[in-house]
């Protein structure tokens, strides 16, 4: 990651190499499901699944840093509460109504509507 190579002064160089290891293995989890839009062999943990979540709603216009959406579907939520229980995911669904149908503001639910949508292939 690119930050982690500014904390290299105060950070002992084995320990943040152990951090980078860790980093770049969950994010290789997230990637394979996304390639092969189907849910791994083995389950994922509780922090891995918050990864997840928590990284497609950064992609959300609501949660860009700065950015205060006013439109009738943006997400505004006033709780730090609600906002983490469902991990900053609060766009509304486009005026077609459809969940399937591509949201030009919010990458974040095509993206985990096709992943969820996609059925393990039985071997």
């Amino acid at each position: 990651m690119d930050w982690t190579q500014a904390a290299e002064g105060w950070i002992p160089a084995n320990y943040l190499h152990l951090g980078e290891q860790a980093i770049k293995t969950r994010s290789g989890l997230i990637k394979t499901v996304l390639s092969q839009r189907r849910l791994p062999e083995d389950g994922w943990d509780d922090e891995l699944v918050k990864l997840f979540l928590h990284e497609i709603a950064m992609m959300d216009s609501n949660n860009f840093p700065g950015n205060a959406g006013v439109g009738e579907r943006e997400g505004r939520v006033l709780s730090s509460i609600v906002r983490s229980r469902h991990f900053g995911l609060a766009h509304g669904i486009g005026r077609s109504g459809d969940i399937s149908a591509v949201q030009p503001k919010v990458s974040r639910e095509r993206r985990s509507m096709s992943t969820c949508s996609h059925r393990r292939n039985p071997s």
